[in-house]
């Protein structure tokens, strides 16, 4: 996508001027799906520090708020998964049924919010019994969710139906159906305004504010398969499978202004403001690529286990 030269300048002029942090240790886990593997990487040295084998094919990842425990759903055998975070073993299993795919921890603790991609619904799941509390019909192959950081609102991406699902968790009734692009996958609700959504056959990102419901187009790639907000900096991150880039948005002008190219069919990214790091899994390439936040540039690229293609960071 071409540029306009004062864009080129606003953005050069803001990795300038603007925020950076230095990087900080943390944790991130990598799950790959080919190898049926959590990759547990200590951010500081770049190095993966434990590797925890589970059940068969894991597509989701969520973390407990308190940071204790790791949720991992099985889509191939209905199956729920629970880590202990201080030990890095399994901690206990149930099989919920359907075929669980995305999951959300809510901020308080005490619930779990699993997509039926089968089933086409919700289940609510008691975060220590992993029982079962609730179940609600959304639209079509729901794939990955997303949560208000409030806990009051969930967002659902019902793939084949081309809408996003809009639950109250309070009473867990589904309150809205907003339609965006073709066949939506990921998404980020952690803007206090905004949620993204990764349109993948239509190519763009859907931008929902979550006052009126609304929603604005960003157009440009290929198959975005994955999307993170940059905390206080307006930015977008998206990754763009087909084309093997990392492309950065500016919300206010609704532009691709930086594409960063990975290959490897990158599909998860996650955000780490405090460290001043973006992550991005690249599924092919068996890697996670850290960059810097303040000018995008690469700072180590991570060998981990086969087919990773989500992460999450442990408070």
């Amino acid at each position: 996508m071409k540029l306009l030269a004062a864009l080129v300048f606003s953005f050069l002029a803001a990795l300038l001027l603007g925020w950076s942090a230095p990087a900080t240790a943390g944790t991130l886990l990598a799950l790959c799906q080919g190898a049926a593997e959590v990759d547990v990487i200590d951010t500081a040295t770049g190095a993966v520090s434990t590797r925890v084998k589970v059940d068969k094919v894991p597509a989701g990842i969520a973390i407990s708020s308190d940071g204790t425990a790791a949720y991992i759903t099985h889509p191939d055998i209905g199956l729920l998964t629970r880590l202990d975070v201080k030990t890095w073993t399994v901690a206990g299993t149930a099989h919920i049924g359907g075929q669980p795919f995305g999951i959300v921890a809510a901020p308080d603790g005490g619930a779990l919010y699993v997509s039926d991609w089968s089933g086409d619904r919700i289940l609510r799941i008691d975060a220590r019994s992993l029982a079962v509390t609730g179940t609600l019909a959304v639209g079509r192959s729901p794939a990955h969710l997303a949560i208000d950081p409030d806990g009051r609102t969930l967002y659902s991406a019902d793939r084949e139906s081309d809408e996003v699902s809009i639950i109250n968790t309070l009473d867990f009734t589904r309150t809205a159906v907003i339609p965006v692009g073709r066949a939506p996958y990921a998404l980020d609700a952690s803007h206090p305004e905004l949620v993204a959504v990764a349109d993948v056959r239509s190519g763009d990102i859907a931008l929902i504010t979550k006052e009126k419901n609304d929603t604005k187009r960003i157009v440009g790639m290929k198959m975005p398969y994955g999307v993170a907000f940059v905390p206080g900096r307006g930015l977008l991150l998206a990754t763009d499978q087909q084309a093997g880039m990392l492309d950065v948005i500016d919300i206010a002008t609704e532009t691709i202004i930086h594409r960063i190219r990975l290959g490897g069919s990158p599909e998860g990214v996650v955000v780490d403001a405090a460290a001043g790091r973006a992550y991005v899994a690249e599924w092919f390439a068996n890697r996670v690529t850290a960059l810097n936040l303040d000018d995008f540039s690469i700072a180590t690229r991570i060998a981990v286990c086969d087919g990773p293609r989500v992460m999450a960071l442990v408070p």
